[in-house]
């Protein structure tokens, strides 16, 4: 028999497990009203439904939100919308497609976003309270051959995802959805659509043009170079100047007497700036001197320029030249440029410069690229793993990057050592590096 305190305890372990009981029974059951409200004749309730089933962070409520993503209010289909961004399950997708080509165009542009945010999470900032904006525009300050805002090259895609991208790039009622779906196409990597995206940079709209060259900056496929040439003569400015950039990244070597004209006869200092950056990713011996001309000119971003050509021709001749500019060089991004090609010559102590500024905000998205592309070299990646220890988190942080980017086999045990890192992001970007490169069969 049990004595008065034991039946006290008893008493309130019952009461506990019945409050829990009734609690967790209340909330399914508010949940479960919250998807019969999706079928509520009036609109508030429906669209009040979608929001609560949005916040709840339940997955398990894609399928109930998909059946009225086609709902006749505008106000419910938003809020739908929103909420399939914010659970972001792969059962998601499917839904947001349908929205893609809803008759609203901001439920358009939200609903491409949306599937963007599947694949790089942040793309939409989702913070509760109804506040969504897309934050499309947070790419690197510095023209070069990384754009961070792309997905992992290992990602697969969704085959119904690409379809619906590509039928709104050509087929959308207005250009801006059109202008979305081109962004989105290039930052999810869709190879696949190479050919959609190079029609339509003969499009007669600026935006659509823009967008696209942007896309195929970030796809990187050497063959669409030369189809793209003719913007070079385009009318505005701005489409001669990402023209240029992207015959530059594609190292379209057709392009080059094309972009020396552009240098001799533009009127525009950022165009002719652009045109020698483009031509300092393919350099030849012809165009060396032009690169040695722009050495010591006033503008700095015809100095940087000068000294990635220089750097990336790889010319034993021009080593004196480029070390005494180094030595004299005031600004600091000129300055990192000539230690990139410092470095591209054999010369590694000017590494340090370069490492040391990963662990600055303001130039660490100037260095990292150059490593990147410099940690090609086994000499360099052999150079840098000492620095996988450096007491500095950002600077360990940003060489899991280049190493992501540039690394082989022999990266991945220097990686695994970071795994365990005080630092989560570097742990983070660490286990990221190894998982790109075996990707890649290394």
């Amino acid at each position: 028999m049990k004595n008065p305190h034991q039946r006290v305890f008893s008493q309130r372990c019952l009461w506990v497990v019945s409050a829990c009981t009734f609690f967790l029974a209340g909330t399914g059951l508010a949940q479960v009203d919250l998807e019969q409200q999706l079928q509520d004749p009036d609109p508030k309730i429906r669209e009040r439904a979608a929001r609560g089933l949005g916040n709840e962070g339940n997955p398990a409520y894609v399928p109930a939100l998909g059946t009225v993503v086609q709902d006749q209010d505008e106000k419910v289909r938003t809020a739908v919308v929103k909420a399939l961004i914010r659970l972001g399950s792969p059962a998601s997708l499917p839904p947001l497609g349908l929205a893609v080509r809803d008759g609203i165009p901001e439920i358009r542009y939200l609903a491409i976003d949306g599937l963007v945010n599947f694949y790089i999470p942040g793309y939409v900032d989702t913070g509760f309270g109804g506040f969504f904006r897309s934050v499309s525009k947070r790419v690197e300050g510095l023209f070069s051959d990384v754009d961070t805002l792309v997905v992992d090259p290992d990602v697969r895609l969704d085959e119904g995802v690409v379809r619906t991208l590509r039928e709104a790039l050509t087929g959308a009622p207005d250009m801006n959805t059109r202008i979305r779906a081109a962004r989105a196409l290039g930052i999810l990597r869709a190879q696949e659509t190479l050919e959609d995206l190079v029609q339509a940079a003969f499009s007669n709209n600026v935006g659509l043009i823009e967008e696209v060259l942007r896309a195929l900056q970030k796809i990187k496929d050497p063959s669409v170079g030369p189809r793209v040439i003719f913007l070079l003569d385009y009318p505005q400015e701005h489409i001669q100047e990402r023209a240029a950039e992207t015959v530059g990244l594609l190292r379209t070597e057709e392009a080059i007497p094309d972009l020396q004209r552009l240098l001799r006869n533009s009127s525009s200092k950022v165009v002719r700036a652009t045109a020698l950056e483009a031509l300092a990713f393919m350099p030849t011996t012809e165009t060396a001197p032009i690169f040695t001309q722009y050495l010591e000119d006033r503008e700095k971003a015809m100095r940087t320029a000068a000294a990635l050509g220089l750097g990336r021709l790889k010319d034993p001749n021009h080593l004196g030249t480029l070390d005494q500019a180094w030595q004299k060089e005031k600004d600091k991004s000129v300055g990192l440029a000539l230690a990139f090609a410092l470095v591209a010559h054999g010369k590694m102590e000017a590494l340090d410069e370069l490492v040391s500024n990963l662990s600055s905000r303001v130039r660490e998205g100037e260095a990292r690229p150059y490593l990147i592309e410099l940690a090609r070299e086994p000499a360099v990646r052999e150079a840098l793993y000492p620095q996988l220890h450096n007491r500095d988190a950002d600077i360990r942080r940003n060489l899991c990057q280049v190493f992501a980017a540039s690394g082989d086999s022999t990266s991945i045990s220097y990686l695994e050592t970071l795994l365990r890192d005080r630092n989560s992001e570097v742990s983070v970007e660490a286990g990221r590096a190894i998982r790109l490169l075996r990707s890649r069969g290394l």
